[in-house]
């Protein structure tokens, strides 16, 4: 190894060593978290200084679980972005002050810690679970506070307001649906509350019930979800229903879909529809006959929700004959719609579809860039590549972070060095999505350039970035620990490279 190579090891490993990780080291928990709430910056600076929050909070949560509970009408976006990172650390401590900020005013901060109540939840046994839900008030007490730490005041919050209950127990069933999808499978203890919160509930606590039931596997619960549809009519409720049909395969219950294929809400009808297609009714997909619905049919609807649900339909039935009706799609006035159209045509990967997707890499949405230059490069289209590089070397931000994130899905390593010189691009979120490409795409050759560039980073959400490109080049993961990435440049020999 050169000399100077060696001093550049030795620079880096006592940089990386010395704890100096970015320009805002030593910054503290409260600090990260007034940045994270901070809506000037980009939407990847909040994410970075949520991540440090999270770091960090071992220490310090109790500084978050104040956040929450403040009440300066100008702390509102802080308190939002309490719940938010208290739902990721599940904190037993966060219970009570996440119920009083679910019922608050606030719409965003309610849902937000709803959402992060029913991760918490979510790590209760069914024992405890089956209590909250029996509960006929909104109290909660699912873990009990520390000693002394003043929250048991919080556990005597007295909730005025009809529905409140009703809301409460959604959360708690909310949080029975995301324990048991992680497992799969309901515990059967809890299938009785299950099945009568889904016949006696709100609308929200019934959505969620189906859910959980649909986890049971047992026919008792079948049988309750598909029987609402011949009595409910809400339309989300249906939808759930239908959904659980399509993926059960119940045949004895297709009068029940093609009843509700007739529905006045399209959303409803086009869910019935894909229900009937699951259960063998071929006609579902594509229209039999003059005037008769079908999945196809909702191409054109003036809806887009519906078109998309349409579109995404077609794509999953991978079926050739699907090909004429997305083709159209190609065409919806909707960018998004546009973007599914080309994901749903991937899925069925005709290659002689090259020459309707070719014109969507000028499109003039990014989205439909992407997804078209990934769906062209998977089917071996020759100048896919050089047409994305164009775009990432002009002028457009959103159309060279498009190619940016379209290179790595690509993996044509003809574009490392355009990646790599992005790294250094003024456009932060462009520098960081051409680290997140040479990650997906780079094998160990480059490990010494990206670390050179780790170490001469002085803005930490790049430095992060660099830092998950390596650890998914060398399957490896150091730490964040002082010192962690100095050991590891030494375990790979690396010196820095150059920059």
């Amino acid at each position: 190894m050169r000399p100077e190579n060696n001093l550049a090891a030795l620079a880096a490993i006592f940089w990386l060593s010395s704890g100096v990780i970015s320009a805002l080291a030593g910054e503290s928990l409260d600090e990260w978290l007034d940045r994270a709430a901070d809506p000037v910056l980009s939407r990847r600076e909040r994410e970075f200084a949520s991540r440090q929050v999270l770091m960090l909070a071992d220490d310090s949560a109790s500084i978050i679980v104040s956040a929450l509970a403040e009440r300066d009408p100008g702390k509102r976006l802080r308190r939002q972005a309490a719940a938010r990172l208290l739902g990721e650390l599940a904190l037993p401590e966060a219970e009570a002050p996440l119920i009083e900020a679910f019922f608050a005013e606030d719409p965003i901060l309610s849902e937000t810690a709803g959402a992060a109540l029913a991760k918490l939840y979510s790590r209760l046994d069914p024992a405890n679970l089956s209590r909250l839900l029996s509960q006929d008030k909104p109290i909660a007490a699912g873990f009990p506070p520390p000693p002394g730490s003043g929250l048991d005041d919080w556990l005597s919050l007295s909730l005025a307001g009809s529905g409140s209950t009703e809301r409460f127990r959604a959360v708690v069933m909310r949080a029975i649906a995301v324990k048991y999808a992680r497992t799969g499978g309901l515990d059967q203890r809890l299938l009785p509350q299950v099945l009568a919160c889904l016949s006696n509930g709100g609308t929200e606590l019934r959505i969620w019930s189906v859910q959980a039931a649909a986890l049971s596997g047992e026919a008792a619960a079948a049988e309750k979800i598909v029987t609402l549809l011949y009595y409910e009519t809400h339309p989300g409720l249906l939808i759930q229903a239908l959904r659980f049909l399509a993926e059960s395969r119940l045949a004895a219950y297709l009068p029940a879909a093609e009843r509700q294929a007739a529905h006045a809400d399209p959303l409803v009808a086009i869910e019935a529809l894909a229900a009937l297609a699951a259960l063998g009714y071929g006609g579902a997909v594509f229209p039999p006959g003059p005037g008769a619905r079908s999945i196809a049919g909702y191409i054109h609807h003036p809806s887009t929700p519906v078109r998309r649900r349409a579109i995404e339909l077609l794509g999953l039935s991978r079926n050739p004959a699907a090909i004429e009706y997305l083709e159209a799609a190609l065409f919806d006035r909707v960018g998004a719609n546009r973007a599914a159209a080309v994901r749903a045509l991937a899925k069925i990967g005709f290659a002689g579809l090259a020459g309707s997707l070719s014109p969507l890499l000028r499109d003039g949405r990014p989205e439909v860039r992407t997804e078209a230059a990934i769906a062209l490069a998977g089917m071996g289209v020759v100048g896919v590549t050089a047409r994305v590089l164009e775009d990432l070397a002009g002028e457009s931000p959103p159309f060279r972070r498009a190619a940016a994130r379209s290179l790595g899905a690509m993996g044509d390593a003809r574009a490392i060095p355009a990646l790599l010189e992005a790294l250094e691009d003024q456009d932060l979120e462009l520098a960081c999505l051409a680290a997140e490409s040479l990650g997906e795409m780079a094998g160990k050759e480059l490990g010494a350039n990206l670390f050179a560039r780790l170490v001469s980073r002085g803005n930490p959400v790049l430095a992060d970035a660099i830092r998950l490109a390596l650890r998914k080049i060398y399957q490896d993961d150091p730490g964040d620990s002082p010192g962690a990435w100095g050991s590891w440049a030494r375990r790979n020999r690396l010196s820095g490279g150059s920059p």
